[in-house]
Protein backbone atom coordinates (compact mmCIF):
# COMPACT_ATOMS: atom_id res chain seq x y z
CA UNK A 1 0.00 0.00 0.00
CA UNK A 2 1.35 3.44 -0.97
CA UNK A 3 2.13 5.95 1.77
CA UNK A 4 -0.07 9.05 1.86
CA UNK A 5 2.70 11.58 1.36
CA UNK A 6 2.09 15.29 0.91
CA UNK A 7 2.37 16.62 -2.68
CA UNK A 8 5.84 17.68 -3.79
CA UNK A 9 6.20 21.41 -4.40
CA UNK A 10 8.15 22.85 -7.33
CA UNK A 11 11.88 22.54 -6.72
CA UNK A 12 11.37 21.02 -3.26
CA UNK A 13 13.93 18.62 -1.84
CA UNK A 14 12.80 15.10 -0.97
CA UNK A 15 13.91 15.64 2.62
CA UNK A 16 11.77 18.76 2.90
CA UNK A 17 8.68 16.85 1.77
CA UNK A 18 9.33 13.99 4.19
CA UNK A 19 9.91 16.51 6.97
CA UNK A 20 6.55 18.16 6.27
CA UNK A 21 4.92 14.72 6.39
CA UNK A 22 6.67 14.09 9.72
CA UNK A 23 5.23 17.31 11.17
CA UNK A 24 1.78 16.48 9.78
CA UNK A 25 1.77 12.90 11.11
CA UNK A 26 3.47 13.75 14.40
CA UNK A 27 6.41 11.38 13.89
CA UNK A 28 9.52 11.57 16.08
CA UNK A 29 11.85 10.66 13.22
CA UNK A 30 11.79 9.92 9.50
CA UNK A 31 14.33 7.08 9.62
CA UNK A 32 11.68 4.34 9.59
CA UNK A 33 9.71 6.22 6.94
CA UNK A 34 12.79 6.50 4.75
CA UNK A 35 13.58 2.81 5.07
CA UNK A 36 10.09 1.96 3.86
CA UNK A 37 10.11 4.50 1.02
CA UNK A 38 13.61 3.80 -0.33
CA UNK A 39 13.85 0.12 0.59
CA UNK A 40 17.06 0.68 2.58
CA UNK A 41 18.50 2.86 5.33
CA UNK A 42 18.73 6.19 3.50
CA UNK A 43 20.04 8.97 5.72
CA UNK A 44 18.29 12.38 5.66
CA UNK A 45 21.44 14.21 4.50
CA UNK A 46 21.90 12.02 1.40
CA UNK A 47 22.01 14.24 -1.70
CA UNK A 48 21.85 11.50 -4.34
CA UNK A 49 19.81 8.66 -2.79
CA UNK A 50 19.61 5.14 -4.16
CA UNK A 51 16.39 3.14 -4.45
CA UNK A 52 14.40 5.86 -6.21
CA UNK A 53 12.45 3.25 -8.21
CA UNK A 54 11.21 1.90 -4.90
CA UNK A 55 10.40 5.45 -3.76
CA UNK A 56 8.40 6.15 -6.94
CA UNK A 57 6.42 2.96 -6.45
CA UNK A 58 5.62 3.73 -2.81
CA UNK A 59 4.56 7.32 -3.58
CA UNK A 60 2.83 6.80 -6.94
CA UNK A 61 -0.71 7.49 -5.66
CA UNK A 62 0.26 10.84 -4.14
CA UNK A 63 3.24 12.12 -6.09
CA UNK A 64 2.42 10.57 -9.44
CA UNK A 65 6.03 10.89 -10.59
CA UNK A 66 8.36 8.43 -12.27
CA UNK A 67 11.74 7.65 -10.76
CA UNK A 68 13.44 9.74 -13.45
CA UNK A 69 11.20 12.74 -12.74
CA UNK A 70 11.98 12.52 -9.03
CA UNK A 71 15.73 12.37 -9.67
CA UNK A 72 15.76 15.23 -12.17
CA UNK A 73 13.30 17.53 -10.41
CA UNK A 74 13.90 16.97 -6.70
CA UNK A 75 17.56 16.04 -6.22
CA UNK A 76 20.87 17.74 -7.06
CA UNK A 77 21.53 15.23 -9.85
CA UNK A 78 21.98 17.78 -12.67
CA UNK A 79 24.18 20.05 -10.57
CA UNK A 80 26.22 17.25 -9.02
CA UNK A 81 27.02 15.63 -12.37
CA UNK A 82 27.77 18.89 -14.15
CA UNK A 83 31.44 18.12 -14.79
CA UNK A 84 30.95 14.40 -15.50
CA UNK A 85 31.06 12.65 -18.84
CA UNK A 86 27.85 11.20 -20.26
CA UNK A 87 28.87 7.68 -19.28
CA UNK A 88 29.57 8.78 -15.70
CA UNK A 89 26.22 10.58 -15.51
CA UNK A 90 24.45 7.46 -16.73
CA UNK A 91 26.24 5.41 -14.08
CA UNK A 92 25.19 7.78 -11.28
CA UNK A 93 21.61 7.83 -12.60
CA UNK A 94 21.50 4.02 -12.68
CA UNK A 95 22.89 3.79 -9.15
CA UNK A 96 20.19 6.15 -7.92
CA UNK A 97 17.44 4.06 -9.49
CA UNK A 98 18.50 0.75 -7.94
CA UNK A 99 19.15 -0.37 -4.41
CA UNK A 100 22.69 0.28 -3.12
CA UNK A 101 25.16 -2.52 -3.66
CA UNK A 102 27.08 -3.89 -0.72
CA UNK A 103 25.52 -1.38 1.68
CA UNK A 104 27.42 1.52 0.10
CA UNK A 105 25.34 4.65 -0.31
CA UNK A 106 26.59 7.54 -2.45
CA UNK A 107 25.69 10.71 -0.57
CA UNK A 108 27.30 13.07 -3.05
CA UNK A 109 28.80 12.97 -6.53
CA UNK A 110 31.70 15.21 -5.53
CA UNK A 111 33.99 15.58 -2.57
CA UNK A 112 33.77 18.03 0.30
CA UNK A 113 35.07 21.48 -0.57
CA UNK A 114 34.92 23.15 2.83
CA UNK A 115 31.73 25.23 2.70
CA UNK A 116 31.12 26.88 6.07
CA UNK A 117 27.42 27.70 5.66
CA UNK A 118 24.69 25.28 6.74
CA UNK A 119 22.49 23.83 4.02
CA UNK A 120 19.22 24.96 5.58
CA UNK A 121 18.85 28.28 3.77
CA UNK A 122 15.69 30.15 2.81
CA UNK A 123 14.49 33.37 1.16
CA UNK A 124 12.14 35.74 2.98
CA UNK A 125 10.55 36.88 -0.29
CA UNK A 126 9.77 33.28 -1.23
CA UNK A 127 8.15 32.75 2.18
CA UNK A 128 5.97 35.83 1.65
CA UNK A 129 4.85 34.63 -1.78
CA UNK A 130 4.06 31.16 -0.49
CA UNK A 131 2.17 32.60 2.46
CA UNK A 132 -0.01 34.66 0.11
CA UNK A 133 -0.81 31.46 -1.81
CA UNK A 134 -1.32 29.38 1.36
CA UNK A 135 1.69 27.20 0.50
CA UNK A 136 3.60 25.64 3.38
CA UNK A 137 7.25 26.82 3.39
CA UNK A 138 9.75 24.26 2.14
CA UNK A 139 13.45 23.85 1.38
CA UNK A 140 14.28 24.62 -2.24
CA UNK A 141 17.06 22.74 -4.02
CA UNK A 142 18.39 25.94 -5.59
CA UNK A 143 18.80 27.56 -2.16
CA UNK A 144 20.92 24.68 -0.83
CA UNK A 145 23.46 24.43 -3.67
CA UNK A 146 27.09 25.04 -2.89
CA UNK A 147 28.03 28.72 -2.74
CA UNK A 148 24.44 29.89 -3.34
CA UNK A 149 23.69 32.63 -0.81
CA UNK A 150 21.16 34.57 -2.91
CA UNK A 151 17.72 33.63 -4.15
CA UNK A 152 17.90 33.05 -7.93
CA UNK A 153 14.36 34.43 -8.34
CA UNK A 154 14.48 37.51 -6.12
CA UNK A 155 18.26 38.16 -5.88
CA UNK A 156 17.74 38.57 -2.15
CA UNK A 157 20.36 37.41 0.34
CA UNK A 158 19.34 34.09 1.86
CA UNK A 159 19.01 33.54 5.58
CA UNK A 160 20.48 30.49 7.26
CA UNK A 161 18.64 28.63 10.02
CA UNK A 162 20.47 29.21 13.29
CA UNK A 163 18.63 26.49 15.21
CA UNK A 164 20.75 23.57 16.32
CA UNK A 165 19.89 20.34 14.52
CA UNK A 166 21.07 16.83 13.81
CA UNK A 167 20.65 16.28 10.10
CA UNK A 168 21.22 12.52 10.13
CA UNK A 169 18.36 11.62 12.51
CA UNK A 170 15.31 13.14 10.90
CA UNK A 171 14.20 15.46 8.11
CA UNK A 172 13.65 19.00 9.36
CA UNK A 173 11.36 21.68 7.95
CA UNK A 174 11.46 25.44 7.56
CA UNK A 175 8.77 25.76 10.22
CA UNK A 176 10.90 23.75 12.65
CA UNK A 177 14.19 25.56 12.14
CA UNK A 178 13.24 29.14 11.23
CA UNK A 179 13.73 31.72 13.97
CA UNK A 180 13.25 35.46 14.15
CA UNK A 181 16.95 36.01 14.83
CA UNK A 182 18.16 34.14 11.73
CA UNK A 183 20.75 36.29 9.97
CA UNK A 184 21.46 36.99 6.33
CA UNK A 185 24.56 35.20 5.12
CA UNK A 186 26.33 38.13 3.43
CA UNK A 187 24.73 41.13 5.10
CA UNK A 188 27.98 43.14 5.06
CA UNK A 189 28.83 42.48 1.39
CA UNK A 190 29.41 45.44 -0.92
CA UNK A 191 27.27 46.20 -3.95
CA UNK A 192 29.71 44.58 -6.38
CA UNK A 193 30.15 41.52 -4.14
CA UNK A 194 26.39 41.06 -3.92
CA UNK A 195 26.14 41.31 -7.69
CA UNK A 196 28.79 38.60 -8.06
CA UNK A 197 27.10 36.35 -5.49
CA UNK A 198 23.71 36.77 -7.16
CA UNK A 199 25.30 35.75 -10.47
CA UNK A 200 26.52 32.50 -8.87
CA UNK A 201 22.97 31.79 -7.69
CA UNK A 202 21.52 32.48 -11.14
CA UNK A 203 24.05 30.28 -12.92
CA UNK A 204 23.69 27.46 -10.40
CA UNK A 205 19.91 27.47 -10.81
CA UNK A 206 20.25 27.27 -14.60
CA UNK A 207 22.62 24.32 -14.36
CA UNK A 208 20.49 22.62 -11.70
CA UNK A 209 17.53 22.72 -14.07
CA UNK A 210 19.69 21.36 -16.92
CA UNK A 211 18.78 24.36 -19.06
CA UNK A 212 22.40 24.86 -20.14
CA UNK A 213 25.55 22.73 -20.11
CA UNK A 214 28.71 23.88 -18.40
CA UNK A 215 31.15 25.47 -20.89
CA UNK A 216 33.84 23.03 -22.10
CA UNK A 217 37.44 23.28 -20.98
CA UNK A 218 38.42 24.84 -24.31
CA UNK A 219 36.07 27.75 -23.61
CA UNK A 220 37.66 28.33 -20.23
CA UNK A 221 41.09 28.42 -21.86
CA UNK A 222 39.85 31.03 -24.34
CA UNK A 223 38.36 33.09 -21.52
CA UNK A 224 41.58 32.97 -19.53
CA UNK A 225 43.58 34.03 -22.57
CA UNK A 226 41.19 36.86 -23.51
CA UNK A 227 41.12 38.10 -19.92
CA UNK A 228 44.90 38.39 -19.89
CA UNK A 229 45.60 35.57 -17.44
CA UNK A 230 48.00 33.82 -19.83
CA UNK A 231 51.63 34.93 -19.83
CA UNK A 232 53.52 35.41 -23.12
CA UNK A 233 55.19 32.02 -22.52
CA UNK A 234 51.76 30.34 -22.45
CA UNK A 235 51.61 29.68 -18.71
CA UNK A 236 48.63 30.64 -16.58
CA UNK A 237 48.87 33.49 -14.10
CA UNK A 238 47.57 31.54 -11.09
CA UNK A 239 48.17 34.39 -8.68
CA UNK A 240 46.26 36.81 -10.91
CA UNK A 241 43.21 34.53 -11.12
CA UNK A 242 43.15 33.91 -7.37
CA UNK A 243 43.51 37.63 -6.62
CA UNK A 244 40.77 38.50 -9.10
CA UNK A 245 38.38 35.93 -7.62
CA UNK A 246 39.03 37.39 -4.19
CA UNK A 247 38.35 40.92 -5.43
CA UNK A 248 35.32 39.82 -7.47
CA UNK A 249 33.46 37.89 -4.75
CA UNK A 250 35.01 39.40 -1.64
CA UNK A 251 37.03 37.67 1.10
CA UNK A 252 33.96 36.81 3.21
CA UNK A 253 32.21 34.98 0.38
CA UNK A 254 35.37 33.10 -0.61
CA UNK A 255 35.91 31.97 2.97
CA UNK A 256 32.31 30.85 3.47
CA UNK A 257 32.14 29.03 0.15
CA UNK A 258 35.56 27.39 0.49
CA UNK A 259 36.91 29.11 -2.61
CA UNK A 260 40.51 28.87 -1.44
CA UNK A 261 43.79 29.50 -3.22
CA UNK A 262 44.66 25.79 -3.10
CA UNK A 263 41.42 24.60 -4.70
CA UNK A 264 41.53 27.32 -7.35
CA UNK A 265 45.14 26.49 -8.20
CA UNK A 266 44.34 22.79 -8.57
CA UNK A 267 41.44 23.65 -10.85
CA UNK A 268 43.66 25.92 -12.96
CA UNK A 269 46.31 23.25 -13.32
CA UNK A 270 43.72 20.79 -14.57
CA UNK A 271 42.23 23.29 -17.01
CA UNK A 272 45.65 24.21 -18.38
CA UNK A 273 46.30 20.57 -19.30
CA UNK A 274 44.86 20.17 -22.81
CA UNK A 275 44.64 16.41 -22.28
CA UNK A 276 42.12 16.90 -19.47
CA UNK A 277 38.61 18.27 -19.27
CA UNK A 278 36.52 19.49 -16.34
CA UNK A 279 35.78 15.93 -15.27
CA UNK A 280 36.03 14.95 -11.60
CA UNK A 281 36.16 18.57 -10.43
CA UNK A 282 33.70 20.30 -8.16
CA UNK A 283 31.09 22.21 -10.20
CA UNK A 284 31.18 25.23 -7.89
CA UNK A 285 34.76 26.16 -8.78
CA UNK A 286 33.92 25.98 -12.50
CA UNK A 287 30.82 28.14 -12.00
CA UNK A 288 32.71 30.73 -9.93
CA UNK A 289 35.54 31.05 -12.45
CA UNK A 290 33.03 31.24 -15.33
CA UNK A 291 31.21 34.07 -13.54
CA UNK A 292 34.44 36.05 -13.22
CA UNK A 293 35.78 35.40 -16.72
CA UNK A 294 32.45 35.93 -18.47
CA UNK A 295 32.10 39.30 -16.83
CA UNK A 296 35.61 40.26 -17.83
CA UNK A 297 35.49 39.08 -21.41
CA UNK A 298 31.92 38.95 -22.67
CA UNK A 299 29.84 41.72 -21.15
CA UNK A 300 30.15 45.47 -21.76
CA UNK A 301 32.23 46.98 -19.02
CA UNK A 302 34.18 43.80 -18.57
CA UNK A 303 37.19 43.39 -16.34
CA UNK A 304 40.86 43.27 -17.09
CA UNK A 305 44.05 41.30 -16.95
CA UNK A 306 45.75 41.26 -13.59
CA UNK A 307 49.20 41.50 -15.18
CA UNK A 308 52.16 43.48 -13.94
CA UNK A 309 52.87 46.87 -15.47
CA UNK A 310 56.57 46.06 -15.79
CA UNK A 311 56.86 44.20 -19.08
CA UNK A 312 59.68 44.12 -21.56
CA UNK A 313 59.50 46.26 -24.68
CA UNK A 314 60.80 44.13 -27.53
CA UNK A 315 61.16 44.29 -31.28
CA UNK A 316 60.76 47.96 -32.08
CA UNK A 317 60.10 48.33 -35.76
CA UNK A 318 59.22 51.89 -36.64
CA UNK A 319 58.22 55.24 -35.34
CA UNK A 320 56.35 58.14 -36.78
CA UNK A 321 55.19 61.57 -35.87
CA UNK A 322 51.97 61.86 -33.94
CA UNK A 323 48.69 60.15 -34.63
CA UNK A 324 49.60 57.02 -36.59
CA UNK A 325 49.39 53.47 -35.35
CA UNK A 326 52.84 51.93 -35.14
CA UNK A 327 54.50 48.88 -33.68
CA UNK A 328 57.31 49.45 -31.22
CA UNK A 329 56.97 46.16 -29.45
CA UNK A 330 53.47 46.87 -28.09
CA UNK A 331 52.58 43.22 -28.60
CA UNK A 332 54.70 42.57 -25.54
CA UNK A 333 52.69 45.07 -23.45
CA UNK A 334 49.47 44.55 -21.57
CA UNK A 335 46.85 47.19 -20.85
CA UNK A 336 45.67 47.03 -17.25
CA UNK A 337 42.47 49.04 -17.77
CA UNK A 338 39.44 47.52 -16.05
CA UNK A 339 37.21 48.09 -19.09
CA UNK A 340 39.70 46.55 -21.51
CA UNK A 341 38.08 43.94 -23.79
CA UNK A 342 39.47 41.07 -25.78
CA UNK A 343 39.21 42.97 -29.09
CA UNK A 344 41.02 46.09 -27.84
CA UNK A 345 44.52 46.86 -29.11
CA UNK A 346 47.17 49.57 -28.93
CA UNK A 347 45.99 52.48 -31.07
CA UNK A 348 48.68 55.16 -30.76
CA UNK A 349 52.32 55.22 -29.76
CA UNK A 350 53.62 58.78 -29.88
CA UNK A 351 56.83 60.41 -28.66
CA UNK A 352 56.34 62.90 -25.83
CA UNK A 353 59.51 64.64 -24.72
CA UNK A 354 61.96 62.00 -23.58
CA UNK A 355 59.15 59.48 -23.11
CA UNK A 356 56.45 57.75 -25.10
CA UNK A 357 52.69 58.05 -24.88
CA UNK A 358 50.79 54.80 -25.48
CA UNK A 359 47.02 54.80 -26.04
CA UNK A 360 44.87 51.68 -25.90
CA UNK A 361 41.59 51.55 -27.81
CA UNK A 362 39.81 50.95 -24.49
CA UNK A 363 40.63 54.56 -23.61
CA UNK A 364 43.54 54.26 -21.19
CA UNK A 365 46.62 56.37 -21.98
CA UNK A 366 50.03 55.53 -20.57
CA UNK A 367 53.40 57.18 -20.23
CA UNK A 368 56.42 54.97 -20.85
CA UNK A 369 60.11 55.79 -21.02
CA UNK A 370 62.73 54.22 -23.29
CA UNK A 371 60.31 52.23 -25.41
CA UNK A 372 62.99 51.64 -28.02
CA UNK A 373 65.71 50.58 -25.63
CA UNK A 374 64.76 46.92 -25.76
CA UNK A 375 64.83 46.75 -21.96
CA UNK A 376 62.14 46.80 -19.31
CA UNK A 377 60.01 49.79 -18.47
CA UNK A 378 57.14 50.79 -16.22
CA UNK A 379 53.81 51.97 -17.58
CA UNK A 380 52.10 54.76 -15.68
CA UNK A 381 48.46 55.64 -16.37
CA UNK A 382 48.09 59.15 -17.74
CA UNK A 383 44.38 59.47 -18.53
CA UNK A 384 41.09 57.62 -19.01
CA UNK A 385 38.92 58.02 -22.10
CA UNK A 386 35.25 58.12 -23.04
CA UNK A 387 34.55 54.46 -22.26
CA UNK A 388 35.39 55.05 -18.62
CA UNK A 389 33.45 58.31 -18.43
CA UNK A 390 30.35 56.69 -19.96
CA UNK A 391 30.57 53.66 -17.67
CA UNK A 392 30.91 55.87 -14.59
CA UNK A 393 27.95 57.99 -15.69
CA UNK A 394 25.78 54.89 -16.20
CA UNK A 395 26.59 53.55 -12.74
CA UNK A 396 26.00 56.89 -11.02
CA UNK A 397 22.74 57.36 -12.93
CA UNK A 398 21.59 53.94 -11.68
CA UNK A 399 22.10 55.05 -8.10
CA UNK A 400 25.45 53.37 -7.48
CA UNK A 401 27.53 55.28 -4.95
CA UNK A 402 30.86 56.71 -6.01
CA UNK A 403 32.69 54.42 -3.58
CA UNK A 404 31.14 51.35 -5.23
CA UNK A 405 32.12 52.72 -8.66
CA UNK A 406 35.63 53.20 -7.34
CA UNK A 407 35.86 49.58 -6.22
CA UNK A 408 34.34 48.32 -9.46
CA UNK A 409 36.81 50.16 -11.68
CA UNK A 410 39.80 49.99 -9.32
CA UNK A 411 40.11 53.79 -9.44
CA UNK A 412 40.51 56.35 -6.65
CA UNK A 413 37.28 58.09 -5.73
CA UNK A 414 38.81 61.42 -6.71
CA UNK A 415 39.44 60.08 -10.23
CA UNK A 416 35.87 58.76 -10.48
CA UNK A 417 34.42 62.13 -9.49
CA UNK A 418 36.77 63.97 -11.84
CA UNK A 419 35.74 61.83 -14.82
CA UNK A 420 32.08 62.21 -13.90
CA UNK A 421 32.49 65.98 -13.64
CA UNK A 422 34.15 66.15 -17.05
CA UNK A 423 31.27 64.18 -18.52
CA UNK A 424 28.78 66.58 -16.96
CA UNK A 425 27.36 63.93 -14.64
CA UNK A 426 27.93 65.62 -11.30
CA UNK A 427 24.53 65.91 -9.67
CA UNK A 428 23.71 69.36 -8.35
CA UNK A 429 20.55 68.39 -6.47
CA UNK A 430 20.06 66.89 -3.02
CA UNK A 431 22.12 63.78 -2.19
CA UNK A 432 20.36 60.44 -1.86
CA UNK A 433 19.68 58.96 1.61
CA UNK A 434 22.55 56.52 1.10
CA UNK A 435 24.93 59.34 0.19
CA UNK A 436 23.78 61.38 3.18
CA UNK A 437 24.47 58.45 5.48
CA UNK A 438 27.97 58.13 4.04
CA UNK A 439 28.48 61.86 4.61
CA UNK A 440 27.25 61.51 8.19
CA UNK A 441 29.70 58.67 8.80
CA UNK A 442 32.60 60.66 7.38
CA UNK A 443 31.73 63.77 9.38
CA UNK A 444 31.46 61.69 12.57
CA UNK A 445 34.93 60.24 12.00
CA UNK A 446 36.42 63.66 11.27
CA UNK A 447 34.90 65.15 14.43
CA UNK A 448 36.04 62.24 16.59
CA UNK A 449 39.60 62.64 15.33
CA UNK A 450 39.63 66.43 15.60
CA UNK A 451 41.43 68.51 18.23
CA UNK A 452 39.63 68.04 21.56
CA UNK A 453 39.63 71.76 22.32
CA UNK A 454 38.20 72.80 18.93
CA UNK A 455 36.36 69.80 17.50
CA UNK A 456 33.89 71.42 15.12
CA UNK A 457 36.26 74.14 13.94
CA UNK A 458 39.02 71.63 13.29
CA UNK A 459 36.62 69.32 11.47
CA UNK A 460 35.43 72.23 9.34
CA UNK A 461 38.99 72.97 8.30
CA UNK A 462 39.54 69.32 7.32
CA UNK A 463 36.54 69.18 4.97
CA UNK A 464 34.68 72.45 4.60
CA UNK A 465 32.76 71.19 1.56
CA UNK A 466 31.33 68.29 3.57
CA UNK A 467 30.43 70.77 6.32
CA UNK A 468 28.49 72.97 3.91
CA UNK A 469 26.76 70.03 2.20
CA UNK A 470 25.48 68.53 5.46
CA UNK A 471 24.51 71.97 6.74
CA UNK A 472 22.41 72.51 3.62
CA UNK A 473 20.82 69.10 3.01
CA UNK A 474 20.82 67.48 6.47
CA UNK A 475 20.64 70.47 8.79
CA UNK A 476 18.54 68.94 11.59
CA UNK A 477 20.89 65.99 12.12
CA UNK A 478 23.94 68.17 11.54
CA UNK A 479 23.06 70.75 14.20
CA UNK A 480 22.08 68.05 16.71
CA UNK A 481 25.28 66.11 16.14
CA UNK A 482 27.50 69.16 16.45
CA UNK A 483 25.68 70.25 19.61
CA UNK A 484 26.29 66.85 21.18
CA UNK A 485 29.92 66.57 20.13
CA UNK A 486 31.15 70.15 20.45
CA UNK A 487 33.79 70.98 23.03
CA UNK A 488 32.21 72.14 26.25
CA UNK A 489 33.47 75.54 27.36
CA UNK A 490 33.34 77.28 30.75
CA UNK A 491 30.38 79.48 31.51
CA UNK A 492 30.62 82.97 30.17
CA UNK A 493 32.12 81.83 26.85
CA UNK A 494 29.62 81.14 24.12
CA UNK A 495 29.46 81.21 20.38
CA UNK A 496 27.35 84.02 19.03
CA UNK A 497 25.98 84.66 15.62
CA UNK A 498 25.83 88.05 14.05
CA UNK A 499 22.68 89.71 15.35
CA UNK A 500 21.12 86.40 16.41
CA UNK A 501 20.99 83.83 19.22
CA UNK A 502 23.94 81.69 20.21
CA UNK A 503 24.71 78.92 17.69
CA UNK A 504 26.36 75.78 19.13
CA UNK A 505 28.71 75.12 16.24
CA UNK A 506 31.81 74.90 18.38
CA UNK A 507 33.73 76.07 21.42
CA UNK A 508 34.40 79.75 21.82
CA UNK A 509 34.08 80.65 18.16
CA UNK A 510 32.38 83.42 16.31
CA UNK A 511 30.16 82.43 13.44
CA UNK A 512 29.36 84.44 10.37
CA UNK A 513 26.51 84.05 7.94
CA UNK A 514 27.06 83.27 4.30
CA UNK A 515 24.81 84.31 1.46
CA UNK A 516 22.27 81.59 2.23
CA UNK A 517 21.85 82.52 5.87
CA UNK A 518 23.91 79.56 7.08
CA UNK A 519 26.74 79.85 9.52
CA UNK A 520 30.33 78.69 9.39
CA UNK A 521 32.72 78.71 12.33
CA UNK A 522 35.22 81.54 12.34
CA UNK A 523 38.14 82.53 14.55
Amino acid sequence: MAIALLPLCEGETIGSNLGRYRDFAGLDSTLVLRRRLFGHSCKPDTKLPSGVIHLAEESRDYWGLTAGEIIRGHTEFHYATLTMSESEKAKVFSDMLDQPRGGCVRRSAYGWIGERVAKFRYCEDCLLEWGAKCITPYWMINHQLHGVYFCPMHSRILKVASNKFSGNITDLTVATLKRSDDEEILASASWSERSAGADIARRSAIYSAANEPLPPATRYREWLRDAGFVWPNGKLDHHGVVASLLAHFGPVYCQLAGLSRQRTTIWLRNIADVTKDLESSHPFVSIAVASLLDRRCASPGSFVPAISNSIGFLGAESSTECGETIDVGTKELSCIGVLHRSHDAWKDCMPKGGQWRLVCSCGVSYQASSVLDGGRTDLSVEAYGARYQNHICRMLANGVHAEAVSRELHLPIATVLLLARRAGNVRRGAPSPVELQCMRNRWSIIVQNARPDKRITSAYRVDSRLYRTLRRYDREWFVAFNLTNRTHVPRGRCATSRGGPDKPFGPGKNVSADGNGYYAPQH
